[in-house]
Formats: C-alpha cells, structure tokens, sequence
C-alpha cells in the first residue's frame, strides 16, 4: 500500500512541529529563570544572619566582664566587628586591617584586655553599668550590617546577711507575729522575700517599705515586714522556721533564720529530766534534726497509733498529777488545822491563868487594907492615913488588871 501527502499537508504538519518545539523551549527557559533568581536570593539573605549578644546582666563591682557577639556569615566575609557603649564607640575588630584591634578612650574608668579579645569576644576589667551593643557588617558586596544590644549592671553587694527584728522566740497559739527583715547598703537594693517552714509567704501576710537611698555612699536598702496569726498547722513538733531570704540578680544569695518554739504548758512524766523539753532556738540557720515536711507531717503523726498510745499516756500522767497534789493538799490541810487548834488552846490557857492572878492579887491586896485600919491605940487608925493607904491599894488593883 502506497501513502502519498500533499505537499500543502506536509508543509502544515511542519510548521505545527516547530511551533509546538519553541514553546517548550521557552517554559524550560522561564523554569531555570525563576530558579537562579531562587538559589541567587538565597545566597544573599543567608550571607549574614543569626546575631546575637551574650552580656551578663550583672557582675559584682571590681569584677570583669566577658561580652560575646555571635553571628553566622555563610558564604561572606566578614568587614568589621564594632562595640559601643551606649552611643561611643570603644572596640572595633577590622580583619583586613593590621592592627585589626582598635581600642578607642572610654569614659568610665573601665578597659579592654587586647590579648583576650578577638572577633568575637571583648574582655573588660572594671566595667561600669550601662547599655553594650554589638555591630557586625559583612563584607562586599552585601555590605550586611546587624545591630544588637544588652543591659550589663554593676552591682554593689550588702557587707552582711540579712537582718531579722521584732521577732520573739517563744509564741502561743493566736497571738500575732510582727517582724521586719532589712538588708542595707547595696546597689541594687536585694529583693527580700519571707518564708515559713520554707514555703513562700504569700503577699497579703507581707508588707514592702520604700527604698531607702543613702545619697552619700550611693546606696540603696530595703525592708520587708511580715505580719501574721500563728495558728497550730504553722508548728511542726513544735517549732516553726521562719526565714528571710535576701537576693540581688543570681550573684548574691544570704538568709537569715529564726527559731520559734510553741509557747503552751508542758507536764513532764515521772523520771523525766526537765532539760529534754528544751529546744535550741534563736541561732542562725542550722536545719540538723529539724522536720521539713509541712502540716500533713502533723496529720500523719496524729493518726498513727504510737501516737494515740503517747495521748493515753499523757492523760494518765495529768490524772496521776493531779491525784498525787489533791492528796498533799489534804494532808496539809489535815496538819495545820491540828496545828492551828493546838494554838488556840494554849493561849486560851495563858489568858484564864492570868485572870486567876490577878483575882488572887485584888483579894490580897483587900486583907493587907483591912488589917492597916486596925490601930495600936484602940484598933483604928486615923482616918485620912487609911483613906490615903485604901486608895494606894486601889490604883495598884486596877493596874494588876
């Protein structure tokens, strides 16, 4: 079989091929296009990126400081690496340049070590407080160039832990506690919080006072009061830890501690010393043989039955006391008032003896007047001289009674 075309079809089909070829060509064109333009725009926004600081947020006065700028060049070089603080410039690192360290006059009294300083890090000997920022540029063609900054605080730390006022050793049950805790002459002023039995106290058992600046010496101190009703879940065997902790950023942590013993009658069994119902308080903190669990210490220890054979014991010794002073008691009353009887009837013997003497002096003394009135001459004597003899007699009666 024989197949022939025209030469207007071939002519057609031809004309059809090549078109359908050159659109092809142009999509793949539009493709690799928009690809390099990708990869391209990749290339640039990676060339400089991911900076950041590293700058402590506090260092103690006297101390240095290491500040650290990272970042991440890919395929770029790097121009220049320049520190400020706050607008003045202090350090610049310029690889291509020799000397690549510059160190420019900082006001402030603090320096920069060059041998322990490089692209990256800034080593600075007695650093002041302020606001350090970093820049990085690349180099060409980007030209890239990123800004970040830190807060770094020079810190003046309290020559002694904090103090604890106002505070007693011994309290019962309903009365108030009422104390304050200061830490004085530091800058920052230290952040104060109170604590019992090492669990935060919450805000409305405290009271913040204003900072206290001392303009002289440039120093700030704080107070922090702490007001509450001691009730039974605040004792654990008895004792309650009251604490106050006093903190400047994460370089100074102090505390102080005080003791509080349950203020309530103890009865002490027979053969008991007295001396192992003392506790030690008022010291600063020691925490050996102290109970750290909280309230539900208390309730587990209730419920256990040693502790409910400790109760009955502790009633039949209140029993025994009391019996034993109830005893003593009559007994003494049995004896004085035998005593006092005793007393009463002695003196009411001394009193008739008396009376009896007396009655026997006035008889005799009535036969001595009798026998003066009888005379020598006819068995009287003269009037007046009996009379005056009668009232001699008389008065001396009266004063025998």
């Amino acid at each position: 079989m024989t197949v022939t075309f025209k030469v207007g079809e071939t002519y057609a089909m031809g004309v059809r091929f090549t078109s359908c070829c050159t659109k092809t060509q142009a999509t793949w064109s539009r493709i690799l296009f928009f690809v390099g333009i990708f990869f391209f725009i990749s290339d640039i926004s990676t060339a400089l990126n991911n900076v950041s600081v590293s700058i402590p947020s506090a260092v103690k006065r006297g101390d240095n400081a290491i500040l650290i700028c990272n970042y991440n060049l890919e395929y770029d070089n790097l121009y220049t690496v320049k520190w400020y603080r706050g607008r003045r410039e202090f350090y610049r690192y310029t690889p291509k340049e020799n000397p690549a360290l510059k160190i420019f006059p900082a006001s402030g009294g603090y320096t920069v070590d060059m041998t322990e300083s490089n692209a990256t890090h800034v080593f600075i000997r007695n650093p002041t407080s302020g606001k350090y920022s970093c820049e990085v540029s690349a180099d060409a063609p980007s030209f890239d160039t990123f800004f970040v900054s830190g807060e770094m605080e020079v810190v003046e730390l309290p020559t002694q832990r904090p103090v604890i006022t106002g505070v007693h050793s011994r309290y019962r049950l309903g009365d108030i506690i009422n104390g304050n805790c200061s830490s004085d002459f530091s800058k920052p002023a230290a952040n104060l919080t109170w604590w019992i039995n090492d669990m935060q106290v919450p805000p409305h058992s405290v009271r913040t006072f204003g900072i206290q600046r001392h303009f002289v010496e440039n120093l700030e101190s704080a107070v922090l009061e702490i007001n509450f009703i001691v009730t039974l879940h605040h004792f654990i065997k008895g004792r309650l830890k009251l604490k106050c902790s006093a903190r400047i950023y994460d370089i100074y942590v102090q505390e102080a501690e005080k003791l509080i013993e349950e203020d309530r009658p103890r009865i002490l069994a027979s053969g008991r010393s007295p001396e192992l119902n003392i506790y030690p308080f008022d010291h600063l903190p020691s925490a050996e043989g102290f109970d750290e669990h909280n309230e539900l210490y208390l309730t587990h220890n209730n419920n256990h039955p040693s502790a409910a054979a400790r109760s009955e014991l502790s009633r039949e010794s209140q029993l025994l006391t009391a019996t034993t002073a109830f005893v003593l008691i009559t007994a003494i009353n049995g004896f004085l008032k035998s005593t006092i009887e005793a007393i009463i009837q002695a003196a009411k013997g001394s009193h008739l003896q008396a009376a009896s003497e007396k009655v026997e002096n006035a008889t005799e003394n009535k036969i001595i007047l009798q026998h003066c009135q009888i005379n020598a001459n006819g068995g009287e004597l003269n009037k007046e001289y009996a009379e005056q003899i009668e009232l001699l007699f008389t008065s001396g009666a009266h004063k025998t009674r």
